[in-house]
């Protein structure tokens, strides 16, 4: 038979797909690969002396001033990248829990002051307020008495 005429056996949708996890993990084996290659060409112009390279024909490589700053210059960017993240997000985070601007707001009141009243001369909804403690002792001791 054909395989022009043979029909597929499998929907398309079954057909393997780089997605998710498969992708990241494509993408971290060619960053490790990158890394490594990387450091084996950083390593073999650090310790072949330059004659040999010249030998084999490679003549124009960047100075090793420029080998040793441009790895130190990244090392700090991230360094600093890291610390300026940080300290944006201690800046960005609210106060710690014993802070009193995590009990009172703008329209936090005092509950024994009284409640405000509406246009029609019911009371409204109670606002959000702080009790001290001893108006807490007071209620329960008046309700056991």
């Amino acid at each position: 038979m054909d395989s022009a005429t043979t029909p597929l056996t499998k929907s398309d949708s079954d057909a393997p797909s780089l997605r998710g996890s498969m992708l990241s993990q494509l993408y971290g084996f060619l960053a490790s690969i990158s890394a490594f290659v990387a450091v084996g060409i950083f390593a073999i112009r650090a310790y072949v002396p330059d004659y040999w390279l010249l030998y084999i024909g490679i003549d124009y490589y960047p100075s090793r001033y420029w080998e040793l700053g441009v790895p130190t210059y990244v090392m700090v960017m991230i360094v600093v990248a890291i610390v300026s993240y940080t300290s944006l997000n201690f800046l960005a985070t609210p106060p710690p829990p014993t802070s009193m601007k995590l009990i009172f707001d703008d329209y936090s009141e005092d509950i024994l002051t009284g409640l405000p009243i509406t246009d029609d001369g019911e009371p409204a909804i109670e606002p959000s307020s702080y009790m001290s403690i001893d108006q807490v002792s007071q209620m329960f001791d008046d309700l056991n008495s």
